[in-house]
């Protein structure tokens, strides 16, 4: 039953791959910046004795060096930024945890034992004031768990998003502190919506989706993304079911059925209508969804505490980047959860609005962190 169910998810994940529109980012060339929309790390999984790491890999397809900055974002917009020297033809690999795991060293994606997030790199000059073009970079990420009696072994893999520089090889992009993707003189554009098959959720199976927005504030003194995720689904008999959305502060993870349940991170609802993948309300074992991050008002007024506002304005539109997974159900009391297949949603359109803000080496110096 497993492995059956295995091949399912694989070629469900097939016919949803395509190729994305030119001057867009995709998961399937090589680029000057490369991002991937889910990082986690889990030092208790679903309250069972388990471990769940992301090991991260890069590679430099080219005969010259090349100087490397990243960024760790978490879903607090808790940042922690490196740098490192890629060699020619090398590759790379590291752990978000910093187990050990992977060959090289870097600050790790959290401290106290469990985060989620995203990674985001790309080539600078040896300064790191300045990002350059190198469309020699292309990368991947492994989500490895190790829940006790289950999921030693297992995991799910997939390719970081690569984003093409614009200017001839070498030279300088735009401004130091601002990647403009708007997919024509600077970088890729982000896709306008996305676009994927998915299985019906039900009490085997969970369709997992991370969400990063394509406007993101790395500085110091940042400004939040807030956008909603507005959801438009078709079952296999092309009945079309809308009004599913989340609400989203720089980034986002969670299964979709789940959509409208009780937000732990915010404790109130920041999203609606999960029933509306699963199979109970689809009535088809395959389904599609498409994906936009639109501006609404509906966002607004989401209290955390009574006092914080989850989006205070409301949300804005921003082009979206994500990566599907899909979880298997083990029930040894408690129920735990095992990745079984990774997918990056196809692409369509583009939507050169995207940015990313850094602070340069030569920038104020970060205050500490709270």
């Amino acid at each position: 039953m497993f492995f059956l169910l295995a091949i399912v998810l694989v070629i469900a994940g097939m016919v949803s791959m395509g190729s994305a529109a030119q001057n867009v980012a995709n998961t399937n060339q090589k680029g000057s910046l490369l991002i991937w929309p889910k990082i986690v790390v889990e030092s208790v999984q679903n309250e069972s004795s388990g471990f769940v790491d992301t090991i991260i890999f890069i590679g430099n397809d080219y005969t010259q060096d090349v100087w490397v900055k990243c960024y760790w974002v978490d879903q607090n917009q808790t940042i922690e930024d490196f740098m490192f020297r890629l060699t020619p033809n090398q590759p790379v690999s590291f752990s978000a945890s910093g187990s050990g795991l992977g060959g090289m060293t870097v600050p790790p994606f959290v401290t106290d034992g469990t985060a989620a997030g995203e990674l985001k790199c790309w080539a600078v000059n040896a300064a790191g004031d300045q990002q350059i073009s190198f469309n020699h970079l292309y990368g991947s990420a492994w989500i490895r768990p190790e829940v006790t009696g289950f999921a030693t072994g297992y995991g799910v893999m997939y390719g970081a998003y690569a984003f093409a520089a614009k200017p001839a090889f070498g030279s300088t992009v735009g401004t130091g502190g601002t990647l403009l993707l708007d997919g024509t003189t600077h970088y890729d554009a982000c896709p306008q919506y996305l676009v994927t098959n998915f299985m019906a959720a039900s009490k085997l199976l969970g369709p997992d989706l991370a969400i990063s927005p394509c406007k993101e504030d790395l500085r110091q003194d940042r400004t939040p993304t807030c956008t909603k995720a507005k959801f438009d689904v078709w079952n296999e008999n092309e009945v079309k079911f809308t009004g599913a959305y989340q609400c989203i502060k720089c980034w986002f993870e969670g299964e979709l059925d789940e959509l409208g349940t009780l937000d732990e991170r915010w404790g109130t609802f920041t999203g609606f209508g999960g029933d509306k993948f699963t199979f109970g309300a689809l009535r088809t074992d395959v389904a599609r969804f498409r994906v936009q991050g639109v501006a609404s008002s509906v966002c607004k007024g989401k209290f955390m505490d009574g006092k914080t506002d989850l989006c205070p304005n409301g949300a804005t539109p921003s082009p979206l980047l994500g990566v599907l997974l899909f979880n298997i159900y083990f029930d040894p009391s408690p129920i735990i959860s095992i990745p079984v297949l990774g997918i990056a949603p196809t692409g369509a359109g583009l939507d050169g609005s995207g940015f990313i803000q850094w602070d340069t080496a030569g920038s104020t110096p970060e205050a500490p962190k709270q």
